[in-house]
């Protein structure tokens, strides 16, 4: 992780990161298809219908072809499974001519009159084993060939005669040369399915279950260029209940109907549900009596789990009996698909839906529950009941919920007569939203307020938009000239306006106008007597200044929490508290580093702010990875990695934290996918500040998967990048060492001369004697390139008992053992080594604990001392002959010397002939 201090902009820009792939959110269940198939020769994949089963069967397809492995495949339909044998001539019927004169004549004939090949002999019947032995010696024969994979789709529609062959095939062919992909369609996913049969006898039944959240949101941006989120991404998911056909049924109605921006404004407002979904519930809707369609309004209107009076469960017996509703494991009714609920909805009346909420206001015994009821429940404004709103939405910010009380805030502002006062409460309901993650609400409200009378709402919505937009955005400068002319010169309103204009010049790395800005909306929240304000302007100046002062830095971010303390929290008072335990962290002070995040962290969980817990985590993933707990920092990176994905409308920072995470608790080759991915999204944003990140991690993953030219190339890109930026402090991102290092070992000495030069001036300009064991580290590297065993004393000369950051320590033992190996050493590089790994262990960093018994195993590998010829031909090496010249003089191939190098390379240690050649006994 960076360990670098977050902005407090929000996201960087909304412009669309890369297209996702064609099959979204399937990635592991995908691999447990292939690894099924590849142990047991079969797969039945089940789920209803609409869930993705075929599109499954698609990219196994694809990835077949692309193997140039042949594909048999049949999909039938309900039309067709009276028709025999037609999947058999879906299969064979385009393989069998060429492989016919193979089968023995009857087997032949009787498969040939099976696929309508030839007409059958007149009164001479098919004979049905004849048929099912030639389709089994047919399958054989082409797997002698190589692999084959039978896709068979939507099963239950299977012709009765062919479901049989194909039984009498797959229980015989076992050898798992012919791989079996089969689908049924199941009502849900946890039904068991009927059809395994069709699969050799150690197949594996998977269930295909709903897209998550993230996935609904990526296929409708992939398929229908549609951006969904926060809560109306979350209504399409939960009425689509993650099934994609019913997604982007529902997405296409929202795109065409203009109607996500309605639904962000009033999210209890139902979906408009086309008519080809509704065509699958409407038949049954219409056949129950009015008292069932009645009660089905309040369960749909109700919240999960609410307790309904018999008044309301006895009629639903209809509902029950048509399959619309069924109970749950704890005897509440529940309707069978959400999309029913959705239905039931729009269909109501507004009498029908407001009787409902009356009805359910007096059940339950929730202030906040109760008075929502009410509100959804009245026809006219109601002064009396906006003031019990807003009371309830005091009361669910005090129980951490932010979202609801942006909902209740926005039902107060509607109810409320007075213009100015209704304002007020709808500027609060869009904080509230944009603090608990709900971008798409927040923008609502914030842009309702844009004809407001008062100008400082006018002002402060265009601020809020503005920051939901991101610094990058093209429309952020003309709502920030809108919002300037419209201050009237009021010192508060003057100094918000000037403070955004800061955030975006630091965001594009202008240091001398960001730092002006902030010097004049200083001067005018003095005037105005914002301490909130001069808190959000500390909050920004102080990450910048830490990066050259850190003294002044720190002050800074001490001052910002004095002046925040005993105040309602804000995200700037936030921003300064992570500061502090940033500021820690690259100072080497990892217990207070600790101790400030993991408070901080119990209260922002308790608080219900999102975007404030999604910035709180990443700080928290860093602080646990340098002090050495890399499970907690895997967890906590996979936590923001998930809360970033929900609530940014660009991928990079995700997959940035995604790949972090894997860094500390997965693995190199998961890291590396990730992070390619965050590479080409940050480009496409222009985020220069995530993307360095994203190089240094990526570059990091190349040192683990022993790719030195991709390690040099991503953190040679992560520097240049942070010194544009000008983030200079070594203690920042760990780049430097890795730099150097990577460069020493592919063979570029005087860059990692220069890189480790560089570094250590910088780190004793800021007191950063806590990265110079990584400095140490690359050097050693550096100096065994002519003198291994100098390298090695050294190093060990210089490793301390303990450090501020374990996994420095354990990374410098780890080099050691690679250095005492070289220097034939090996009882010294196993002590080393395995060192080195009882550290990665201890801090439980999975991908570097794997490397360092990689090379415990490789240094049991090593062979015994040269023999003659390879010391004959390590000594022409280091005269500067070529492998033929080598051959030439000692009467060897070329692919005799070409062994022995790779054996001299392997036991000492060394990449290649440059390394070789300079390596001394």
């Amino acid at each position: 992780m960076t360990g670098i201090l977050p902005g407090p902009a929000g996201p960087a820009s909304t412009t669309a990161g890369p297209a996702e792939p064609a099959l979204v959110d399937r990635a592991n269940l995908l691999a447990d298809i292939r690894s099924t198939l590849a142990a047991t020769g079969g797969a039945l994949l089940h789920g209803p219908a609409g869930i993705g089963k075929t599109a499954l069967l698609d990219a196994l397809a694809r990835e077949a072809h692309a193997a140039g492995e042949p594909v048999l495949r049949s999909s039938p339909t309900a039309a067709e499974a009276d028709l025999p044998h037609l999947a058999l001539i879906d299969l064979l019927g385009e393989t069998l001519p060429a492989l016919a004169e193979e089968l023995p004549s009857h087997l032949r004939q009787a498969l040939e009159c099976a696929l309508l090949h030839r007409a059958p002999q007149p009164g001479t019947p098919t004979d049905p084993l004849a048929v099912r032995v030639a389709v089994l010696e047919t399958l054989r024969r082409l797997a002698a060939r190589g692999p084959v994979l039978v896709l068979l789709d939507d099963t239950q529609w299977l012709d009765e005669a062919s479901r049989q062959v194909i039984a009498f095939a797959a229980r015989r062919l076992t050898d798992r040369r012919v791989r079996f992909a089969v689908t049924e369609r199941t009502e849900h996913a946890d039904t068991a399915p009927t059809m395994g049969a069709l699969c050799p006898p150690a197949a594996r039944d998977l269930p295909v279950g709903p897209l998550g959240e993230r996935g609904t949101g990526a296929l409708l941006r992939e398929r229908l260029g549609l951006r969904l989120s926060g809560l109306t991404l979350s209504r399409v998911h939960a009425v689509s209940g993650g099934n994609p056909y019913y997604a982007l049924e529902l997405g296409r109605s929202l795109a065409a109907g203009g109607s996500d921006a309605a639904l962000a404004t009033d999210p209890a407002r139902p979906l408009d549900v086309p008519h080809r979904l509704r065509a699958l519930v409407s038949a049954r809707l219409t056949e129950l009596p009015d008292s069932a369609r009645a009660a089905l309004t309040v369960l749909a209107a109700a919240r999960p789990g609410t307790a309904l009076p018999a008044t309301v469960t006895e009629p639903l017996a209809a509902a029950r009996r048509h399959r619309i509703i069924r109970q749950t494991p704890f005897g509440t009714p529940q309707f069978g698909h959400p999309l029913i609920a959705e239905v039931v909805l729009a269909d109501a009346t507004p009498a029908a839906l407001r009787d409902a909420h009356r009805l359910l206001a007096a059940l339950t015994a929730d202030p906040v529950e109760q008075v929502r009821h009410q509100a959804l429940a009245a026809e006219h404004p109601d002064p009396h009941l906006a003031s019990r709103l807003t009371r309830a939405a005091d009361t669910a910010l005090t129980r951490g919920a932010p979202g609801t009380a942006a909902e209740l805030l926005r039902h107060a502002a509607h109810h409320t007569p007075d213009p100015d006062t209704a304002g007020r409460r709808l500027l609060a309901a869009a904080r509230n939203a944009a603090a608990a993650g709900l971008p798409d609400l927040a923008r609502a409200c914030a842009e309702t307020l844009l004809g407001a009378p008062a100008a400082d709402l006018r002002v402060h919505a265009r601020l809020l938009l503005t920051r939901l937009l991101g610094p990058d955005h093209p429309d952020a400068e003309t709502l920030l000239t809108d919002a300037a002319d419209d201050t009237g010169g009021h010192p508060a309103l003057t100094a918000a306006v000037h403070q955004e204009r800061a955030v975006r010049a630091l965001h594009r790395g202008d240091r001398t106008e960001g730092f002006a800005e902030l010097e004049t909306a200083e001067k005018y929240a003095d005037h105005a007597d914002n301490p909130d304000l001069l808190v959000e302007l500390l909050a920004l100046r102080a990450p910048i200044t830490l990066l050259t002062d850190p003294a002044h830095g720190l002050a800074l971010l001490e001052r910002g929490c004095r002046l925040a303390a005993g105040r309602p929290p804000t995200a700037a008072a936030v921003l300064c508290r992570e500061g502090l335990a940033v500021a820690a962290l690259r100072s080497g002070d990892t217990p207070r580093a600790l101790a400030e995040v993991e408070t901080l962290r119990a209260e922002i969980d308790a608080s219900g702010r999102t975007e404030d817990l999604a910035n709180v985590l990443y700080i928290a993933a860093s602080v646990y990875e340098r002090a050495g707990r890399c499970t907690e920092a895997y967890d906590a990176g996979r936590a923001a990695h998930d809360l970033r994905e929900r609530i940014e409308p660009t991928p990079g920072p995700a997959r940035v934290l995604g790949g972090a995470a894997e860094l500390n608790g997965g693995t190199a080759e998961r890291a590396a996918h990730l992070l390619d991915s965050a590479i080409r999204a940050a480009e496409d944003d222009h985020d220069h500040e995530w993307l360095a990140y994203a190089h240094g991690l990526r570059g990091r993953a190349a040192l683990l998967l022993g790719h030195l030219p991709t390690a040099v190339h991503h953190l040679t890109h992560c520097q240049l990048l942070l010194r544009r930026m000008q983030f200079t402090d070594p203690s920042l991102f760990l780049v430097d060492a890795d730099l150097a290092e990577a460069r020493a070992l592919s063979g570029h000495p005087a860059d990692a001369a220069a890189t480790l030069a560089d570094a250590r001036d910088r780190a004793a300009r800021l007191g950063r004697d806590v990265v110079l064991l990584g400095l140490h580290r690359a050097e050693a590297h550096l100096t065994a390139l002519t003198d291994p065993r100098h390298a090695a004393d050294t190093l060990r000369s210089l490793l301390p008992a303990a450090h501020p950051y374990p996994l420095e320590l354990a990374r410098a033992h780890l080099a050691l053992g690679t250095l005492e190996r070289r220097a034939r050493r090996r009882a010294a590089a196993r002590t080393a080594f395995q060192d080195a790994h009882a550290r990665y262990t201890a801090a439980g960093c999975l991908p570097w604990m794997r490397h360092t018994e990689n090379a415990l195993a490789s240094l049991d590998a090593l062979e015994a001392d040269p023999t003659p010829t390879q010391q004959q031909i390590l000594g022409l090496v280091r005269s500067g002959a070529t492998n033929r010249e080598i051959a030439a003089t000692l009467h060897l191939s070329v692919k005799a010397v070409e062994a022995n190098l790779t054996r001299l390379f392997r036991q000492y240690g060394v990449r290649g002939r440059t390394e070789l050649a300079k390596y001394q006994d």
